[in-house]
């Protein structure tokens, strides 16, 4: 790129004209960009030294240029700042990325080629903080599956709607999603929220976060308090916004776990306790949450094997291929929630988080009954 402006026309606003006097609103802007893209020609535009002061300088006019191109002096400007957010020299587009995230009116086209850079120092300050880029923007840079430090820049953003945060959980990426959820500005869906919830089993460092989380729904923080350390347990008992009721259901759950590992019964096998619970009728979704906290998946095996009337070989064999559907069908014959099945897909099977079969809903199991039954089926399980 010899010259920037090769081929476009001389900026009008250097000279004074009957059309536009030198009164009119925005006269002294046109004259400065103007001059300044004289200035940058006589320079010379083989500078990236020059290109990079231009830049911040045009950045420091755009609030005061009429927006969107709507006269010529605005869209020679941003013609210019087209042309150097495609700059071959780094620190010229650096230049024009620092100076531009902080500007709410910049044109999109130039905001959109700079977040979408293969260089970090150049996409990152303006995925983090620049207002014009739109949500569908930033979804569609989401969707292309972009490096970890992206997503990580995404969700470090002032604000967060619902959608780019089911977007960036969606991703997969553990860091960014911890990110995300320290950021007081992200929206959170309930949904989202939940599968995090569960999800957080494959990642502790989620768990305080979770704990944290401002307008945390008390079914979650329950859900919460069933599996997290003593410290996480903790936090949530400590937080300003539950009431009394819900204190005091955390501490018993915490407490209920504590008594399950320290019980006279925990020296049993956890095939011997499984089945002396299952014949006193204690085999139920709360005996199993305190196994998984534990991460006694014996116990949780055991616990299959007898409530699915299956053997306990083929239990192996449905939790040790990690198939979501299988295990989720196993749940639903073992008469336990979809709830419970999320629970054993993420700690007894080690189903990754992506390929975790979520409920309908909330809590609905995804699969009708005849699904369910036909992947049994695949294992030898009939009616």
């Amino acid at each position: 790129m010899d010259y920037l402006f090769a081929g476009s026309p001389e900026p009008e606003p250097l000279q004074a004209t009957p059309s536009a006097p030198p009164s009119a609103p925005g006269r002294g802007v046109a004259r400065q960009v103007g001059d300044m893209l004289v200035e940058s020609r006589l320079a010379g535009m083989g500078d990236a030294d020059v290109r990079s002061t231009l830049a911040r300088k045009l950045c420091r006019l755009l609030p005061d240029l009429p927006p969107g191109g709507a006269d010529t002096v605005s869209a020679v400007a941003i013609r210019a700042l087209e042309q150097l957010a495609r700059d071959h020299i780094v620190r010229v587009r650096e230049a024009l990325a620092t100076a531009i995230k902080d500007i709410a009116c910049a044109p999109p086209t130039v905001v959109t080629t700079l977040a979408r850079d293969v260089e970090r120092t150049v996409a990152e300050p303006v995925l983090r903080c620049c207002a014009a880029l739109s949500d569908e923007d930033l979804l569609d840079i989401v969707a292309a599956a972009p490096a970890g430090w992206a997503l990580s820049a995404i969700a470090r953003r002032h604000s967060i709607g619902a959608a780019l945060s089911d977007a960036i959980a969606g991703s997969s990426h553990a860091e960014a999603t911890g990110i995300l959820l320290d950021n007081s500005g992200a929206v959170i869906a309930e949904p989202t929220l939940e599968s995090l919830v569960e999800r957080s089993a494959h990642h502790p460092d989620w768990r305080e976060k979770l704990a944290r989380r401002p307008a945390l729904p008390r079914r979650l923080a329950l859900r919460l308090a069933d599996f997290v350390d003593l410290a996480v347990a903790d936090t949530l008992r400590r937080r300003p916004d539950f009431d009394d009721a819900t204190v005091a259901e955390i501490a018993a759950t915490t407490r209920r776990r504590i008594d399950w590992a320290e019980a006279p019964e925990s020296a049993e096998s956890p095939e011997r306790r499984a089945v002396r619970l299952h014949r006193l009728g204690k085999l139920d979704e709360t005996a199993l949450g305190d196994a998984m906290s534990w991460n006694e998946t014996g116990f949780v095996r055991a616990a299959l094997t007898l409530r699915a009337r299956v053997a306990p070989e083929v239990v192996e064999l449905i939790l040790d291929a990690h198939d979501p559907q299988a295990v989720t069908a196993l749940v639903w014959r073992a008469g336990l929630s979809m709830r419970c099945a999320m629970q054993i897909q993420a700690r007894a099977a080690g189903i990754h988080p992506r390929a975790m079969l979520n409920a309908r809903q909330g809590s609905g199991f995804p699969l009708s009954p005849a699904e369910m039954a036909r992947h049994l089926e695949r294992y030898g399980i009939g009616p």
